[in-house]
């Protein structure tokens, strides 16, 4: 989660650069020339991630791990918008709800899915939020018997444990508070040259070479 900001190049120097020599530097055993993404995920998830509209760079099945995997809700900056039509296709079957933080019913929108415990997804954000998300960021949640509160603009609501949380901004270089990398899992969705080129061979190698795509299916199946 902390190479989550950064571009494709950055996390490859950070992961195989500085964190590899700095366990080295301290005996901490690690393997050298690890790939995260094939020690975290396998090739059917990569396979579903890819059908429901993922990119398939490398880049783009990093991002889908820490979005999928991250204990603090994700934001997204997304200025071509490929992380957000992902998240609408692979949300869809859950009751998604997109919506943005000037919409007039943003308010009742929120409260609706932390009771029903339904998937929202914020888009275009600006560079600062609502004060009224702060306390479902901090998940600042009450136990009082067996429900769930969780206090916003001073009033209890209910609260899902269902409930998730997907924010996007487009914004190609934008400049978050402290407070909010804190409290979220910032994800660097811009597409790089290098990215761009490996997703364009992935779409060659599909419409090509159709039988090579279907072979790589059934292995891992």
């Amino acid at each position: 989660s902390y190479c989550g900001p950064f571009n494709a190049e950055f996390r490859h120097l950070l992961l195989n650069k500085y964190f590899y020599a700095d366990c080295v530097k301290k005996r901490i055993p690690v393997t050298e020339n690890l790939s995260v993404t094939k020690f975290l995920i396998d090739e059917q998830q990569i396979t579903d991630w890819n059908i429901e509209g993922l990119p398939t760079d490398d880049h783009s099945v990093q991002n889908g791990i820490m979005i999928t995997r991250s204990i603090k809700y994700p934001l997204l900056v997304d200025p071509q918008g490929q992380g957000l039509q992902w998240l609408r296709t692979r949300l869809e079957p859950n009751n998604v709800v997109v919506t943005q933080l000037t919409a007039r019913n943003f308010a009742d929108q929120l409260r609706d899915c932390l009771f029903d415990g339904l998937p929202l997804v914020i888009e275009n954000l600006g560079q600062e939020i609502d004060p009224m998300l702060n306390p479902v960021l901090e998940k600042t949640i009450i136990r009082t018997g067996r429900l769930l509160n969780i206090i916003i603009n001073d009033k209890p609501h209910e609260y899902n444990e269902e409930f998730r949380l997907f924010m996007t901004t487009k914004l190609a270089n934008p400049h978050f508070a402290p407070e909010l990398y804190a409290k979220t899992t910032v994800v660097d969705f811009t597409v790089t040259m290098a990215g761009l080129e490996q997703q364009l061979l992935g779409r060659v190698i599909s419409r090509e070479k159709a039988e090579l795509e279907e072979e790589r299916a059934k292995l891992v199946e």
